[in-house]
């Protein structure tokens, strides 16, 4: 059987494309629906195409949380970078791109903790680059112990949101979320 493409894959590398595939099961079906059979058919490959880039159900997974990861951190990096040229806040910039990242990859984010109860090692990638970013924001915030207190903070809430707890409403979180930026743009008391 061949491997099937959509006419706007064609310049995608076929690991990037299979990992949209499996993202999409997960979001719509949750990570205990991810299966190599469940992406073939999502991605339009043959399961030798599928099985040649990801040997395995837990290949697939790391692809997908390495993806993550690599997005996660290139979205900080990008606030970052764009913060310091502009000269504005780099702590505000980057807590902003956090809170941005984790509300739009939401339930990928979800399924994908779901997926790492069977694999605990899989957050361990997860675990050093929140590290990174963690020490790197802190180490450029006037105030270090409100930066930590906004990066707590911003986790809570999307921790609260992802096991569905309905401690805000929406609007309560954006205005939450408003002050955290507020918080940390605000100068040091010392």
């Amino acid at each position: 059987m061949a491997d099937i493409r959509l006419s706007n894959d064609a310049e995608r590398p076929t690991r990037e494309i299979i990992l949209d595939a499996a993202e999409r099961v997960v979001a719509r079906e949750g990570s205990g629906r991810l299966t190599i059979d469940a992406v073939v058919r999502e991605s339009g490959f043959s399961k030798g195409g599928v099985l040649y880039n990801f040997p395995s159900k837990q290949a697939l997974i790391e692809g997908m949380v390495m993806r993550l990861i690599q997005q996660a951190q290139g979205d900080c990096d990008t606030a970052l970078a764009e913060a310091e040229a502009s000269g504005a806040n780099p702590v505000a910039a980057v807590i902003r791109a956090i809170l941005t990242f984790k509300s739009v990859n939401g339930d990928l984010a979800m399924a994908m903790l779901a997926a790492a109860a069977e694999s605990p090692e899989l957050l361990d990638p997860v675990r050093d680059m929140m590290a990174r970013i963690r020490e790197d924001v802190i180490s450029r915030a006037p105030d270090p112990v409100m930066a930590r207190i906004a990066l707590l903070a911003a986790d809570g809430l999307h921790l609260a949101e992802l096991l569905g707890l309905g401690l805000i409403t929406p609007d309560e979180q954006e205005a939450v979320e408003a002050r955290l930026i507020q918080l940390v743009s605000e100068p040091s008391p010392t």
